[in-house]
């Protein structure tokens, strides 16, 4: 293992090297504060107030500090903001976000609600894509279902890519690192004339991978991404714009390097397992934007679709053992339409109105291959038992060396909305304002199902002389529907004395739709199997129990302040929240297999907590930060059919997110020479519990990044140090087959990267 000492000599040595070579960093590899500065004025085509001025706990990211730490995923997000939390599941076909505890691990309908450029990304499968032209990141924390609907209940992250109107240019980044990490990418933007514009973007990056499978010795999370995005934006007239935009995304990884995890050592083994475990995606999303503005109010019209193909190899059991494996392959399309009138002018009535709707196909194939040790475990083990116990009269043997659960599973849904919000500015004295808002939404959903195995049996009868053979069939087939409708209000009173200042009450309600869980049709087809024998115990056939769950849905309500208390020296943005939640949607294990889980509206539960971001301009050359979050997250009644979890922790949130960072940026502009930027990036997270029981918990940890740039010319180099202190924790863990899994966060790594900007 490296050393600290080791990594600091590294450190000199790249800092030298950089130097030498008349380079230091940027502001773009900077990060200063996460809160937008109170002169600058953002509108978007929702809110009724301009973005710095929302009753709500907003942070902004810009791009320089999306360049900051790498961040060009979500995933990078994570801790950087107060009480936001990403865990890296191994994959990018799960990218769970929380914000103040509320997240959803296990359905593909998320619990935060992520756009781009306006365009909803509605699955959680397609979170995780490579982020380029990036403008800004808002995080909008809390309920925000009113204007934004289902599955925001947690809050909001919506990605603003640059305008093709924005400073015309070209832009070609190489970055090379440990672990054989490469990256390339270019991003141009061109203007045809003054009412055309386009840009382009490409990208391709590759890991080598951190850790090594020990069964194989090869590596178990290494693998390759590519992909691009052509924006075209032309205005019409005066008052009509058009954007088109089409974006691919490519995928191929091996992944989920998890190992064991000793309860009492608390280690983490090494991975080392056999079966391939692996993901590969494609990705599409393509939209239309039509804008109109006229005299005090606008119109925008934003159509999208994404389509998603996608497959996921998995060993379950995460041993050497050949016990079960799964492969999951869908093709996922999306359309959505909306339609926003929205005012635009000085008055003090200010309105929003909209209607939506969205139509979702789902087709996935998704068997289960018990191996040979499964075989063992899972069907010849019953049968030795019900034999011995005398249920079962004969002595049934499995012939299979393996069995298959075939599984098909179409799910379609549709939904509609429609909401209107309303803000009255300088209510009863200047600076007070009121907004109320109201949403309805309406979804109905479908699942035309067909799962099931054929397993073969022998038994040997005394006086005949060869065994005697059985087929057992074990098929279910049939269609489920649901459908579900939410009134989603919300309330805000703000008073602003200046425009540096400001405190504000809101409290709203959030919504996530229900759902349903096929990974439960493996567990239901083994029962049909077993209850179908002679002495086996007879299951409750109900599908529908087995595999819906219900929507949830929770009620925020938070206290803040923001703005600059000394003008442009201390920025300050505060808040304190409790959330009180119910039918939250829960997993539980399913019967004695102990590989099959159950979706459930088993829990209410309430967060409590409170936020603060503080920027503090030392000098003209010095910028510190530091932003807190901590959640106090506890089930009120949750139980199951073993235990009562009331009054335990809600597994998967930080009790703390922390994020500190000090910025040196020294303008130099001699000669060629530019600029030279350092930093050093703080990130702590913790204490998480990662089971209802409260049995295995991550202790609070923390990381350190390095980074410096120089500027000369058009050219610029970078140099980053990431977890500079080698800091060892776990980024994930869950448990199947009684066994504790987990996987390891990323170990010490560096870099170097080159920028060309003309």
């Amino acid at each position: 293992m490296r050393t600290i000492s080791k990594r600091a000599i590294l450190l000199l040595t790249l800092i030298s090297s950089a130097t030498i070579h008349g380079q230091v960093p940027d502001k773009d590899t900077i990060i200063n504060n996460y809160e937008i500065k109170g002169l600058t004025i953002i509108t978007t085509p929702k809110e009724t107030y301009f973005l710095n001025q929302l009753p709500a706990s907003l942070s902004i990211i810009d791009a320089a500090q999306m360049e900051s730490g790498g961040k060009n995923s979500i995933k990078g997000l994570s801790n950087i903001v107060p009480n936001l939390f990403i865990p890296d599941y191994g994959s990018k076909i799960t990218s769970a976000i929380y914000i103040r505890g509320i997240g959803s691990r296990f359905s593909p309908s998320p619990s935060i609600g992520l756009y781009e450029d306006n365009v909803p990304y509605i699955d959680k499968s397609a979170f995780d894509f490579e982020m380029l032209d990036v403008e800004r990141v808002e995080i909008l924390r809390g309920p925000q279902g009113t204007l934004y609907g289902r599955n925001a209940l947690g809050g909001i992250v919506h990605i603003r890519t640059k305008s093709p109107f924005s400073e015309p240019g070209t832009q070609i980044s190489i970055k090379a690192g440990t672990y054989n990490q490469f990256r390339g990418s270019f991003i141009t933007r061109n203007r045809i004339s003054d009412r055309l514009a386009f840009s382009l973007n490409g990208f391709y990056s590759s890991d080598g991978g951190f850790f090594t499978n020990e069964y194989t010795g090869k590596k178990s999370d290494n693998g390759y991404s590519a992909g691009g995005r052509l924006r075209l934006a032309y205005n019409l007239a005066r008052s009509w714009k058009i954007e088109a935009s089409s974006q691919i995304d490519f995928t191929d990884q091996n992944a989920y390097p998890y190992g064991i995890y000793n309860k009492s050592s608390h280690i983490t083994s090494v991975p080392s397992y056999n079966d391939t475990s692996s993901y590969k995606r494609f990705l599409n999303t393509s939209s239309l934007i039509v804008t109109h503005t006229a005299p005090g109010w606008r119109l925008n019209l934003i159509s999208a679709y994404q389509h998603l193909k996608d497959t996921m190899r998995l060993d379950q059991d995460f041993t050497p053992e050949s016990i079960y494996t799964m492969s999951q392959s869908q093709k996922f399309g999306n359309f959505t339409q909306e339609a926003i009138f929205k005012s635009e002018n000085n008055k003090n009535y200010q309105f929003v109105s909209g209607i939506s709707g969205f139509i979702n196909n789902n087709f996935t194939d998704a068997p289960v291959l018990f191996g040979e040790d499964g075989v063992k475990r899972f069907f010849q083990s019953t049968f030795d038992r019900l034999y011995q116990t005398g249920t079962m009269p004969i002595h049934m043997n499995v012939s299979d060396k393996t069995i298959k659960v075939y599984g098909e599973y179409d799910q379609k849904s549709w939904g509609l909305a429609a909401f209107h919000q309303v803000t009255l500015n300088r209510l009863f004295i200047e600076g007070l304002s009121l907004t109320l808002g109201l949403r309805y939404e309406y979804e109905k959903q479908k699942l035309e199902y067909s799962s099931g195995m054929d397993m073969n049996l022998f038994f040997i009868r005394p006086g005949v002389p060869r065994p005697i053979t059985m087929s057992v069939p074990a098929h279910v087939q049939g269609d489920e529907k649901q459908d579900f409708g939410q009134l989603l209000p919300k309330f805000s009173l703000q008073y602003s004395a200046d425009n540096n200042l400001k405190i504000f009450y809101t409290t709203a309600r959030g919504y996530k739709a229900g759902g349903y869980n096929i990974q439960m049709f493996s567990d239901i087809v083994q029962n049909k199997a077993m209850s179908g024998m002679p002495g086996g115990a007879q299951n409750d056939n109900s599908v529908s129990d087995k595999i819906s769950y219900r929507p949830e849905y929770n009620w925020n309500h938070e206290i803040g302040i923001s703005g600059w208390p000394v003008k442009d020296i201390l920025n300050l943005n505060a808040s304190v929240f409790y959330i009180d939640s119910r039918d939250q949607q829960v997993v539980q294990f399913a019967g004695t297999s102990g590989f099959g889980r159950v979706a459930k509206n088993a829990a209410r539960s309430f967060s409590v907590g409170s936020e603060i971001s503080l920027t503090v301009k030392i000098s003209e050359e010095l910028e510190a930060s530091a932003n807190w979050g901590y959640t106090y997250s506890k089930f009120n009644q949750y139980t199951d059919n073993q235990h009562d979890y009331s009054g335990n922790f809600v597994p998967f949130v930080p009790r703390n997110t922390l994020n500190a960072n000090l910025v040196y940026t020294k303008i130099i502009n001699k000669g060629d020479f530019k600029e030279f930027s350092a930093a050093l990036i703080y990130n702590g997270s913790g204490r998480i519990y990662w089971t209802e029981k409260n049995d295995v918990v991550q202790p609070f940890y923390s990381t350190l990044d390095i980074e410096g740039s120089v500027k000369i010319s058009i050219f610029e180099i970078s140099v980053w140090l990431r977890n500079f202190t080698d800091s060892r924790y776990n980024s994930f863990y869950f448990e199947t087959l009684g066994n504790g899994i987990a996987q390891y966060g990323r170990p010490f790594h560096s870099g170097i990267g080159l920028k060309v900007k003309f």
